[in-house]
């Protein structure tokens, strides 16, 4: 038995329903380009294979979503519902071309839907994205614009970080080192180095939720930061653009910059001072992280827990478990893992309710304005 696990399933809010929140975090951004690119920055030196991200994880393609949707509709739970992803999505990647014509001397964007454009089989992805509300299997909510901090990672560029530029040339993010030496971290795209970055991460906010509602056509609802956690003074700001839910860790450390930060103990329901809503997550499938062997058993497990505390069962499982552009194999061990993951919930609770992030977010608000 976890006794940790059972102690953070104490607080906060309870229910007698066996609701299950599949989030997923990172659509929507590319990571490493290509099995080539993978390969060419392998032999340059980038540690692209000692990690599942960067040696698995790329833009979602049409079949990647299409596969994903076709094993969602084969579960249904009691009332009819298929299971549903909250994919956690950015809405914009660097535009690496306008970076490099000015010398790395300003940061430029794309659109979401312009990535998909350049990418030879990703072009229906915004219409399938589109096609995943309407049939209630996969209902984006808001990870950011990009999945990087670009005040950090132009400051890597500017200073000729070799493992950074090298990535660059392959229109890639990520990697720890280069020969050895660490790489700048510039992934967690809230995390301020200085204090005054503060005040430009909310103007990402705003252009990112803008694009968010031109692709979708609903303002986001639901958010979490990538890798890091955000500054407490953006909650302001994502209450403007439309956020209700907020993913929080039970002790939240909230960057200040500088290498500051403040603690806040968080707890499922809890309301934060702008009406937000925290949910929590409590469980984790992630088959394509070999540390552990058998995540269906482990995610099983948490669920377990869950239900005995009466919580609902919200499950962390990154985009990263479900797509091929790098390694085939990746996408088929993820897709096996995850009907068998289905199979086995419906078989040992088939009272389950499969709903989104926002529904619960949305239960747990209507519970307590009663």
């Amino acid at each position: 038995m976890d006794f940790r696990k059972h102690l953070s399933n104490i607080p906060g809010w309870r229910t007698n329903r066996k609701l299950v929140i599949f989030e997923s975090d990172d659509w929507g951004s590319i990571r490493t380009r290509s099995k080539f690119d993978f390969n060419s920055m392998l032999e340059k030196g980038v540690n692209v294979d000692n990690s599942n991200f960067t040696r698995f994880d790329c833009l979602e393609s049409d079949y990647d979503l299409e596969r994903l949707y076709n094993l969602l509709s084969k579960f249904k739970d009691r009332g009819g519902n298929h299971p549903v992803f909250t994919p956690m999505c950015v809405v914009a990647n660097p535009d690496f071309e306008k970076i490099s014509n000015a010398g790395f001397s300003d940061y430029f964007f794309e659109s979401f839907e312009e990535t998909c454009k350049r990418y030879p089989n990703s072009n229906k992805v915004v219409e399938l994205w589109n096609k995943g509300v309407k049939e209630n299997l996969f209902v984006p909510e808001f990870h950011g614009r990009e999945h990087l901090n670009a005040l950090r990672w132009m400051r890597a560029l500017q200073e000729k970080n070799p493992g950074v530029l090298t990535s660059f040339e392959h229109q890639s993010i990520g990697g720890s080192k280069f020969k050895g030496e660490p790489i700048p971290e510039y992934l967690a795209a809230f995390d301020p180095q200085f204090e005054e970055d503060i005040e430009k991460f909310k103007q990402v906010l705003i252009s990112g939720a803008e694009i968010f509602y031109k692709v979708l056509g609903y303002k986001p609802r639901h958010f979490v930061a990538s890798n890091k956690p955000e500054p407490k003074e953006l909650e302001e700001t994502l209450s403007q653009i439309g956020v209700k839910y907020l993913i929080r860790y039970k002790l939240q450390q909230y960057p200040k910059g500088n290498g500051k930060t403040t603690k806040e103990l968080n707890w499922l329901g809890r309301k934060n001072t702008h009406g937000q809503i925290v949910l929590t997550r409590n469980s984790g499938f992630e088959p394509s992280d070999i540390s552990e062997t058998d995540w269906v058993s482990t995610c099983l497990n948490d669920l377990a827990t869950s239900f005995f505390w009466s919580k609902p069962a919200v499950i962390s499982t990154h985009r990263v478990n479900y797509v091929s552009g790098i390694d085939q194999k990746n996408a088929d061990s993820g897709l096996f893992a995850l009907e068998k993951l289905l199979t086995e919930i419906l078989r040992n609770w088939p009272d389950v309710e499969f709903v989104t992030s926002s529904s619960l977010g949305a239960i747990i608000m209507g519970e307590m304005q009663k």
